[in-house]
């Protein structure tokens, strides 16, 4: 199965259930690490949702299994429930994607279960987050910048960029309004 990746841009208030990604990866407690793996791969996910006889009661993620594989411990021996957080966070679907992302940096969890009434309805990945709040800053960024600000110095409009040859945001190169301005 194939796993869409939401790169679309939302606002930041916009809520998680506009965000997170369906369908979701879900393993058996018991699955072997060895085949979890295969799974994230050819998936190309970072995560996948550890079921107990059903229900939701974990999340192994590529950065989970790295640790016991790092570890020496043997990938076939090792099964979902052996690597997988069992400190389960979740969020509502109605949660906004703000409060996502701080419930994910208090949690310290880069995969964050979307539950409703206790069944599964999908997850949101740093990854998601991260694409959502870039938007948003570079959309900030781009409306506050002027044609004058090129002319006074180049990348006033994202100065901590300054250092680059063009702008990453309208692709200006350095100085190329200073030279037509002065």
């Amino acid at each position: 199965m194939t796993y869409e990746r939401n790169v679309r841009q939302v606002p930041v208030g916009d809520s998680v259930n506009s965000l997170m990604s369906w369908p979701v990866a879900v393993v058996e407690i018991t699955e072997s690490v060895a085949e979890v793996s295969r799974e994230l791969a050819a998936d190309e996910i970072g995560a996948v949702l550890v079921l107990h006889d059903g229900v939701l009661v974990g999340v192994a993620s590529e950065r989970d299994i790295a640790t016991q594989v790092g570890a020496e411990l043997d990938p076939t021996q090792l099964t979902a429930g052996d690597v997988m957080s069992a400190d389960l966070v979740t969020v509502p679907p109605e949660a906004s994607i703000l409060e996502a992302a701080r419930i994910m940096r208090e949690a310290q969890v880069r995969h964050l279960p979307v539950v409703s009434d206790g069944l599964i309805a999908g997850i949101l990945s740093m990854r998601d987050l991260f694409h959502v709040l870039l938007g948003s800053v570079e959309n900030d960024v781009h409306e506050t910048a002027t044609p004058a600000a090129h002319t006074e110095t180049p990348f006033r409009h994202y100065q901590r960029a300054a250092w680059l040859s063009t702008c990453p945001l309208c692709g200006e190169e350095a100085g190329a309004n200073r030279a037509k301005g002065s």
